[in-house]
């Protein structure tokens, strides 16, 4: 992730904790539950890492194996482009294209391409780490053997809120290559990446070093104004508090990057019915209040009594109303969805000005939104015209979410997903992406992405993530879920990665199918 501010997973998207499929870690007295590894203490399984020798081995044997691993530039342009799939204009930078009836990404060289990422491909990725302090600063007793500070210093981190974290990835990459990893690391994770087609860095913490295509995320303002956890695109500070956040974070440096595909704005937050609820209780202080009252004036034709009579109200002005608490259940559907709508179009055109004026030259894809949860279809469409497509983080194994939108022919991306086997210490977060197997895993993942691929909307996806979460849990939170293509002692599950490579071998041409 691009801050140690983001969310990893937005679990409470998919009812984490509700399905029983998370298990609350011991008490900071209990008995230790990770080896030095990171591995889960109470289970064994082939493979499981015994030697800082066996890991050593195991890096000579994959470089090895993946010693003949090239980019294919007989089929694909620099950047993944399909070349079989013909030329279209080249404008040096990736764009979207409708081509034949389906939507495409084209490449800075003017190939057809077709997104297939991973997410959080760094191991600097915050959510890798773990815990190794309690909130009061004691020690937590669930580890048999922590790194050695000074040794593994890299591995050691304090993020957001003071959070004392060991990155288990990090100590286990410098035990397997060596102290200085990160080239070696970076060459086999970019062979790896190779030999399992995927094409991009997705969402969050990415590795510069390893040139891809990759999506970058625009800051969002530490000022904006929030109700809930919706912003209130009608501040009429927004487009500046949009200006001075992209200067800060230097929007203006990826202008010229002809591998960076587009940018998404915040993560997984919209409006819904309950961010309006919250709206016109507030005063007139809130721009967004006053922005519903010119909505409702609009509306009802500037009739006062009309409005009153509606929400049972007694206002003798809308300039009076924008003042009053008003009970939501009194606001007819069709003026929270025409509000909702209003909204989205304010805000998507506000963040597609902010993000042209500092980069002409790539996409804006979105808010990365789960279609089920802290949004409405009012948002997720209202502001259609200013996005080039739509991101979604859809955690499902069922694409007919996505297939919903096609008929606003918009492309569409699923750029936060995955599958879980719960296992070795670990665990999943939501029935429908859990696995049988860890091959099952793989084999879901088939089934998922050739299915939304078959869509003419759909333009890629992002696998979410490129390591396990920590047996012990992420930092600040009990996720501790395998999601990962690899684990954290930096071992990938091949009876997955097997299947993905044969997946992506032909998802392009999966995507030229005619469905009925």
């Amino acid at each position: 992730m691009l801050s140690r501010r983001h969310m990893l997973l937005g679990a409470s998207a998919l009812a984490a904790g509700a399905l029983g499929l998370t298990r609350p870690l011991p008490a900071a007295a209990a008995s230790p539950v990770v080896d030095r590894y990171g591995q889960y203490l109470h289970q064994d399984w082939p493979g499981k890492v015994i030697s800082d020798e066996q890991l050593r081995r195991e890096y000579a044997e994959e470089a090895r194996r993946l010693a003949g691993v090239r980019f294919d530039g007989a089929t694909y342009d620099r950047y993944g482009g399909r070349r079989s799939l013909g030329r279209r204009a080249a404008t040096g930078y990736f764009r979207l294209e409708k081509v034949d009836g389906r939507w495409w990404f084209v490449t800075p060289d003017g190939h057809l391409f077709f997104l297939k990422a991973v997410d959080a491909f760094s191991y600097q990725e915050w959510g890798y780490g773990t815990l190794y302090k309690n909130a009061d600063g004691s020690p937590r007793e669930v580890f048999e053997e922590l790194p050695d500070p000074a040794e593994f210093a890299p591995a050691y981190a304090v993020v957001e809120n003071g959070l004392h974290t060991v990155n288990f990835v990090i100590a286990n990459l410098m035990r397997k290559y060596g102290a200085d990893f990160q080239e070696k690391w970076r060459e086999i994770s970019r062979r790896r990446m190779i030999d399992w087609g995927f094409n991009a860095q997705g969402k969050w913490h990415r590795d510069p070093s390893v040139v891809m295509p990759y999506i970058e995320r625009a800051p969002t303002p530490a000022d904006v104004i929030r109700v809930l956890w919706g912003i209130d695109p009608f501040d009429p500070d927004f487009a500046a508090k949009l200006d001075h956040a992209f200067d800060a974070f230097g929007l203006r440096g990826f202008r010229d990057d002809r591998w960076l595909v587009g940018y998404f704005f915040e993560n997984e937050r919209g409006w819904n019915r309950d961010v309006v609820a919250a709206v016109v209780r507030r005063g007139a202080d809130l721009p967004a209040k006053r922005a519903f009252v010119r909505h409702l004036a609009d509306a009802y034709g500037d009739d006062l009594a009309r409005v009153n009579a509606t929400l049972g109200t007694s206002a003798r002005s809308f300039r009076e109303l924008a003042d009053l608490a008003i009970d939501i259940n009194r606001v007819p559907a069709h003026d929270v969805s025409g509000f909702i709508t209003l909204a989205a179009k304010t805000y998507f055109r506000e963040v597609r000005n902010a993000i042209q004026r500092h980069d002409p030259h790539h996409l804006f894809l979105g808010s990365s939104l789960v279609p089920t949860w802290r949004t409405s279809r009012e948002w997720n469409v209202g502001g259609i015209e200013y996005l080039d497509a739509i991101s979604f983080d859809w955690y499902s194994n069922d694409a007919s979410v996505i297939r919903q939108y096609e008929i606003h022919d918009k492309p569409i991306l699923n750029i936060e997903f995955s599958f879980c086997y719960p296992d070795r210490g670990l665990t999943s977060h939501n029935r429908s992406i859990t696995a049988d197997s860890i091959a099952g895993r793989g084999e879901m993942f088939r089934d998922f992405v050739r299915a939304q691929a078959l869509s003419p909307a759909f333009v890629g996806y992002a696998w979410f993530v490129h390591y396990d979460q920590a047996v012990t849990a992420k930092p600040g939170a009990t996720e501790a879920f395998n999601m990962g293509l690899i684990n954290q002692q930096d071992q990938p599950y091949h009876e997955m990665t097997d299947i993905m490579r044969a997946t992506n071998r032909d998802l392009e041409l999966v995507h030229l199918t005619t469905t009925s």
